[in-house]
């Protein structure tokens, strides 16, 4: 069971099956009746999964694979002979015949192992382009042929392994230094009394300490049921006692009962972010009601 863009499979003489809709019952039925050996999903289809009490009375003994994307899922299951573990988030190795090469902010290639930019990619199992789009094909693709991911990545130099730091879009500039939201989220998330966080940049304060022309890190957070006691400091406290000076959430802090995403599971950092601006400058007080309202509205 695979999106209808998927079409490898086709390709490739396996029988396909596609649903009209995203219905659990019926998606968790459909792989019982039919023996699906694959499905491919996105992590709250994922997590719906998991917490439905719906999906233990189904035979779901068929499945073989469950491709997941958007997430980081880390769950290992292998024989106790095979001798590599891989726990550290790496999104693996570059596979034959696949080319690839990171560029700093000012398109100059990075020739070091260890040190993130921008992930460009060449090879036959790339997209030759857009169809009949010159337009976009000139900004994805230069001159020597590789397509701009517009993500972050590097590579370690003892595993070969690469790692995905974050979407370049994303990337926040603190006083020279750019941060990666991502990273600022996953330290947050190590909190026991955290449960979700989102990460952005705003605009300090005119006149503040921290108005220098650049980004301040913004977390909204989600506490864990129950405890509201968690303050705005103890959450600065938090990232500031684990990352760099420049890391550390000058922006402020805000407490959200959930932090809006699309039906994809993808954080709504634009309707965040616009948030943010107006109650770090003072221009306006949004509730957590208004957030929601807005973010319905961009799915919408």
């Amino acid at each position: 069971m695979v999106p209808s863009a998927h079409t490898s499979v086709l390709r490739s003489g396996q029988t396909s099956y596609v649903l009209r809709r995203f219905d659990l019952p019926r998606f968790l039925a459909s792989i019982e009746k039919y023996r699906i050996n694959e499905v491919t999903i996105v992590p709250p289809t994922m997590v719906s999964m998991l917490a439905a009490s719906l999906t233990s009375k189904h035979d779901l003994g068929s499945l073989r694979a469950v491709p997941c994307g958007a997430a980081r899922l880390i769950k290992l299951h292998k024989p106790t002979y095979y001798p590599e573990d891989d726990d550290t988030g790496s999104v693996g190795r570059m596979i034959p015949n696949l080319e690839a090469k990171l560029l700093d902010d000012e398109g100059r290639p990075v020739t070091c192992f260890g040190q993130p930019g921008e992930l460009c990619l060449r090879g036959p199992n790339v997209m030759m382009g857009y169809f009949e789009n010159p337009s976009a094909n000139a900004i994805t693709f230069d001159d020597e042929g590789f397509l701009h991911t517009g993500d972050i990545a590097y590579c370690d130099q003892v595993t070969q392994r690469w790692f995905i730091v974050d979407r370049k879009k994303e990337l926040l500039k603190v006083r020279g230094f750019q941060v990666a939201p991502a990273e600022l989220e996953g330290v947050l998330l190590t909190h026991p009394d955290i449960v979700d966080a989102a990460v952005i940049g705003v605009t300090p304060r005119s006149g503040s300490d921290e108005d220098d022309g650049t980004d301040a890190p913004f977390a909204y957070v989600v506490r864990r049921r129950g405890n509201n006691q968690l303050s705005e400091q103890q959450v600065k406290d938090w990232v500031a006692d684990r990352l760099a000076s420049y890391k550390r959430l000058a922006g402020g802090v805000q407490f959200l009962d959930k932090i809006p995403k699309s039906a994809t599971g993808k954080i709504l950092k634009k309707v965040l972010r616009e948030a943010a601006e107006k109650r770090v400058n003072g221009q306006l007080q949004r509730s957590k009601t208004s957030i929601w309202k807005a973010s319905f509205a961009s799915v919408h």
